[in-house]
Parts: structure tokens; C-alpha cells; sequence
């Protein structure tokens, strides 16, 4: 069982991994609506936006803060990634290099639906999650650094 920082900075990398895939394969089996609903929480009966949703709206140039008054349209743009499966740079990540590992097949699967897709899996040493935590010069850093992490177009 590996511990310490690389076994952790591996979880963290790779939770990111199947988090992406999994958003993917949900977003070509639901409704919009539906993947809607499911994004926002409901105090007192309603719905409300939790504060990083709000900064998502603020960088689709949607004003809005109420949930009931989005358009048709502006619902897609803040429930949908729209993820092109072909930008993902995000990788998979083993502690040790393992060569056989370099190109592989997810998604295949019977519950998968026929979505599968090729990816790698790289070392945990070389990966941006690694850098950020070598480069963070703070908490408030390494918070700020894990946000602007770009995972694909």
C-alpha cells in the first residue's frame, strides 16, 4: 500500500481522470435538463447556485443569479462542458513508468454504451498536480494554481 504525498497526489489525479470521463459519458446520455437539476442544490425549496457556479455564470458572461430565470440556451452553456474528447490532456497516472501503459483503451466496458475512447497513463511524479504542490508558495496559492488547471478545450 503506498503512502505519503505521491500516493495521494496519484488519487487526487486520478479522481480528476474518471470525474472528466464520467462527466463526458453523462452528458451524451441526459437531457440538459435533467444534467440541470442535478448540478444545483435546493435550500428551502428552491434552487440556488453554490458560489464557484456563480463564478462559472460570471465566465459565460451570464448576469444571473437566480436559477429559474435562465434561458433555454444559457441552461446548456452552464449544465454542458461540451468536452472535446480529443483535447483531453488530462491523463491517468501510476507511481512507477510503466510502458504498456503508455496508450490505452477506457470505456469498453458493457455499462459504458459503446463510449470508449484511447488515453495514457503517465508517471504521478510528472504531473501538474505534482508541480503545484512543488511550486505553491501558500494555500492560498496552490488554491488558486488547482483553478486554473485546463483539462481540455
Amino acid at each position: 500500500h503506498l503512502t505519503g504525498d505521491i500516493h495521494a497526489i496519484s488519487a487526487a489525479t486520478n479522481l480528476l481522470a474518471a470525474q472528466i470521463d464520467t462527466r463526458i459519458f453523462h452528458e451524451k446520455t441526459q437531457p440538459t435538463k435533467s444534467l440541470y437539476n442535478r448540478l444545483l442544490k435546493t435550500v428551502d425549496n428552491k434552487q440556488v447556485f453554490s458560489d464557484i457556479q456563480l463564478r462559472r455564470l460570471v465566465k459565460l458572461g451570464i448576469n444571473k443569479t437566480d436559477p429559474s430565470t435562465l434561458s433555454d440556451d444559457e441552461i446548456e452553456r452552464f449544465a454542458r462542458l461540451d468536452i472535446d474528447e480529443s483535447s483531453i490532456t488530462w491523463q491517468r497516472v501510476v507511481d512507477v513508468n510503466d510502458r504498456f501503459l503508455r496508450q490505452i483503451t477506457v470505456g469498453q466496458g458493457p455499462l459504458e454504451k459503446g463510449f470508449s475512447r484511447e488515453c495514457q497513463f503517465g508517471i504521478s511524479v510528472s504531473s501538474e498536480i505534482m508541480a503545484v504542490l512543488a511550486l505553491a508558495t501558500s494555500l492560498s496559492d496552490m488554491r488558486e494554481r488547482f483553478g486554473r488547471m485546463v483539462v481540455a478545450a
